[in-house]
This record gives C-alpha cells, structure tokens and sequence, in this order.
C-alpha cells in the first residue's frame, strides 16, 4: 500500500526528466556526427605515399646501414665438379731458356735486364771469353790448312798424269785433303755455335743471344762477374709469360676427372672477382705418397700479361659439359630453414630480396641453378644482408 503510492509520486517527475534526456541524447548523437563531418583529413604525404613492396627496402641517404653494406657484381662461370683446390701459377718450361754461358770468361757488358722483352738473336752480354778466341784461330789455322793440302793434291794429281808420281802418294795426299776438310768443317761448326753466321766478330768478345722471344724473368749477372758453363744457377731465365702452367694439388677422389682437355677453373687473390681458365694438359702416373695428391699440370692462356709465375691460385675442375650458371661470394646468402635468400640492388639505396636455388658450393663461392632470377652483373649484398633483413622484418 505504501510502496503504490510512492510510485504513484515519482511517475510525475520521471515524466517531466524524459524529454530533458531525450534532448541531451539526441544532442550527443549529433556533436558525433558533426565531428565525423568534420574530422581533418588525413596528411598529403600519406595519402600520395604508394605502400613499399614486402621484399624491398629503400634507405634514407644518411642511413647508417649504407656504410656497412658490401656489394660485388655476380658473373657466369662453369658449374664445378670439385671442391677448390690449392695450386700454384709456374713458367711453361716448353717455352723457357735457362741460359748459361758456353765458355768461361768475364762479363764486360750486359745488353737486358729483368722484365725486358727481347726477340730470338737478341744479345743479352758481351763475354770476354779467351776460349772464344782460341775457337777463332782453331778455325783459321784448319781453313789454311785445308788450302795447303787441296793444293798438294793438285800438285800430285798433275805428276800422276805425268806418270811421275806413285798412285801411292797419291792416295795419301787426297787422304791428307780430305782430313784438312773435316778438321776445317770441325773448327767452322764449333764457332758457328758460339756466334750465329753473319754476326760480327771482335776478337774474343763472345756475345750471348738469346734463343727464343720471350721476357727476361731473372738475371744472375753484373759487370766484371766470372762465369763458367758448369754453374749451380743460369745467368738469364727467359720465357713466353704469354703462357703460364697452373700445377694443381688433386685429390684422389677427384682423379677420375683430371682428363687431358678437361677444363679448370681458378681464382688469383690479385684478382678476388675474377674467373680465369685453364685447360689440363697432363696428370701425374702416381699419387704423391707424402701427400696423397696426384700432380696435374694445366695450360693457362696468359695473352694479357696480368698472371704473374709463383702465384697460389684456387682451381675448380668442371665436368665435360657442364652447365654456365650464376657464381656469386657465399657472404650473400641468407638462409631461413629450407629457403635462400640474397638481397639484390635495384636501384640507388634500394634493394629487393630475392629467393635463390644453390646447385653447388664451397667454402668460397655459390653456385645458383639454371634459370635463376638473377642475371650476370647484378650487384648482390655480400655483407650487410642481415641489417637490410632486420629493416625489412620492421617494415612488416
């Protein structure tokens, strides 16, 4: 009874609040709608900024990040059958000289010095060689001779016709021509191999000359030294540098690919991003039991002059055949789980990442397979590729 009449009071008031509420309600709504109308768009650089691709990264010009990145172009080389090899650039002995001196004597004057590059003929010293002289007068004294003697015969022909001399006599006289012959043809070739026909010949001054074209790779020679053919070392070393031999540690497990004509492949540290070849022109009949290698020889084409003998080199050999794929510095790989990835540079502070499939490698390079998206030239990040993940990873 008490509770009805209470309510009975409270309707009134609850009724003359409904249209305050009503009103501040609606009011609400439209101060919403109104600041939605109105809200202030969105900044001009974000609405015209076109969004990134996910596989690209593009860094600001001071980013620090530049001054850690390392690029290196990539290039097409053979697919190889082998790991790297040690092996060692050496002078093609086949067209090498080892010159020594033929007589003994004293240098007066040296004609080429190291790194000079001569013809066949060309003098290299003038050698004050007594033996040279005596070689000179063996050969005049022979020559003479041979004159008297053919003159003896002409003379012991006519008085055999005369029938005043013995057949006997005369015998000997063509005996004593014909031995004045040789001894004079003896004397003639010994001096023939000193100096060459047709060269000038001042006293007992013996010129050396050198045998083949070449360079002159080493000289063990100065004014007023002795010499002597019986020397420990030559005097001059020269050779055709326009071809080298590249001698090669093999492995025993690789011996069935060292083939006369096989193809190799090698790398200098004077030149890291270069690919030289290199064709196999004799192995070795054993295998090196101190070292358990089997010695291989190969022919390196050396037309440029840029290999230089006694340099290490690290060689590949390459099966009959073999596919020309992408070779680019193990550095740039990146691998998560089964999937490489490198990043490539396309353009000024740009780069995309890019999946690759390794067909092979070593310790040194990687070699992608047939078909792959990068192409000869392209300039991939061979150090730095971790940060330019991070920023990619941030981006996402």
């Amino acid at each position: 009874m008490t509770q009805s009449a209470s309510d009975r009071r409270a309707r009134p008031r609850i009724q003359r609040l409904a249209p305050l509420v009503l009103a501040l309600l609606l009011g609400m709504g439209g101060f919403a709608a109104w600041r939605i109308e109105h809200a202030a768009p969105p900044p001009p650089q974000e609405q015209g900024k076109p969004r990134a691709p996910a596989n690209r990264v593009r860094l600001e010009q001071d980013a620090s990040q530049l001054a850690f990145l390392k690029l290196a172009a990539v290039s097409l080389a053979p697919l190889p059958a082998s790991d790297p090899m040690n092996a060692r650039l050496a002078l093609a002995e086949d067209r090498t000289a080892r010159i020594f001196p033929p007589l003994a004597g004293r240098i007066l004057a040296l004609k080429a010095a190291p790194g000079d590059t001569v013809v066949p003929g060309s003098p290299l010293a003038i050698l004050d060689a007594p033996d040279f002289g005596q070689a000179i007068a063996d050969l005049r004294k022979a020559q003479a001779d041979a004159t008297l003697k053919k003159k003896a015969l002409a003379r012991a022909q006519t008085l055999f016709e005369g029938e005043v001399l013995a057949r006997r006599d005369l015998e000997a006289a063509q005996a004593d021509a014909r031995a004045a012959d040789a001894e004079s043809d003896r004397a003639r070739l010994r001096l023939a191999n000193l100096a060459p026909p047709g060269s000038p010949i001042e006293g007992q001054r013996l010129i050396l000359r050198a045998p083949l074209g070449g360079v002159v790779v080493e000289r063990q020679a100065n004014p007023g030294t002795e010499v002597r053919p019986d020397a420990a070392t030559p005097l001059f070393i020269l050779s055709d540098l326009r071809h080298l031999w590249l001698d090669i540690d093999l492995p025993e497990q690789a011996a069935a690919l060292a083939r006369p004509g096989a193809a190799v492949n090698f790398t200098v540290e004077a030149f890291p991003d270069e690919n030289f070849s290199a064709r196999i022109e004799q192995a070795g009949a054993m295998v090196d039991p101190a070292t358990r290698r089997i010695p291989v020889r190969a022919l390196v084409d050396n037309a440029d002059g840029r290999l230089k003998p006694e340099m290490f080199a690290r060689a590949t050999l390459s099966q009959p055949r073999a596919a020309t794929v992408i070779r680019l510095p193990v550095g740039a790989l990146l691998t998560d789980g089964l999937t490489t990835r490198l990043f490539v540079q396309i353009g000024p502070r740009e780069f995309e990442r890019r999946q690759v499939r390794i067909a092979h490698q070593d310790a040194e390079f990687a070699y992608l397979t047939p078909g792959s998206a990068i192409r000869p030239g392209d300039q991939v990040v061979v150090r730095g590729a971790l940060l330019l993940a991070s920023e990619l990873a941030q981006g996402e």
